[in-house]
């Protein structure tokens, strides 16, 4: 009878044993799960840090793009207002040279027509001392009857010398217009001819 007592009590505790095992077990491995979920969550976290720094990364590296295209920008519209100015000056420029050789021929210009006047006058002074010469020679040696007859010649010389003026006149009108000088000068000199 005892025996069976002391059997059933090991039996007991055996059962006991085997108990506290278990409980034991679970302990182990709701712990372990804990340690596990605790390593999962610090993973997220360090990877959560990680992702944030590559954003960041990734932002500067816009932002530095983003600068980088604005000074390129920048010096290109730099470049491009240093061209346009640099062509402003240079027709301004060719304008100031045009100016400089319209004023040069205008100044020619005035050299050849005052050259053409002073031939002119000296043309003419030269004719009438001819005449004078010749008049002055034929007086000299001839009676009053051939005296008439030199007027005569000398008339129609007159006639002539006219004729070749206005020949002369006529030629010079034409060159004149095919040069096409000054307005002002063109007039006085028109106005002149027509009072001869």
């Amino acid at each position: 009878h005892r025996d069976k007592k002391r059997e059933k009590e090991k039996v007991k505790e055996k059962e006991k044993a085997k108990e506290k095992e278990r409980d034991r077990d679970k302990e182990k491995e709701r712990n372990w799960d804990r340690d596990k979920e605790k390593e999962r969550d610090r993973d997220k976290e360090r990877n959560r840090d990680k992702d944030k720094e590559k954003d960041q990364e990734r932002e500067k590296e816009q932002h530095k793009d983003r600068e980088r295209v604005r000074d390129k920008d920048r010096d290109r519209d730099r470049d491009k207002d240093r061209e346009k100015n640099k062509e402003k000056e240079k027709e301004k420029e060719k304008e100031k040279e045009k100016e400089k050789e319209k004023e040069k021929e205008k100044e020619k210009e005035k050299d050849r027509e005052e050259v053409d006047q002073n031939k002119e006058k000296d043309d003419v002074m030269k004719e009438e001392e001819k005449d004078r010469e010749k008049i002055k020679d034929k007086e000299g040696d001839k009676d009053r009857g051939e005296k008439e007859k030199d007027k005569e010649k000398e008339k129609d010389e007159k006639k002539e010398r006219k004729e070749r003026e206005k020949e002369r006149d006529d030629k010079k009108k034409k060159e004149k217009r095919s040069r096409t000088p000054p307005r002002s000068y063109s007039s006085s000199r028109r106005s002149r001819s027509s009072s001869r």
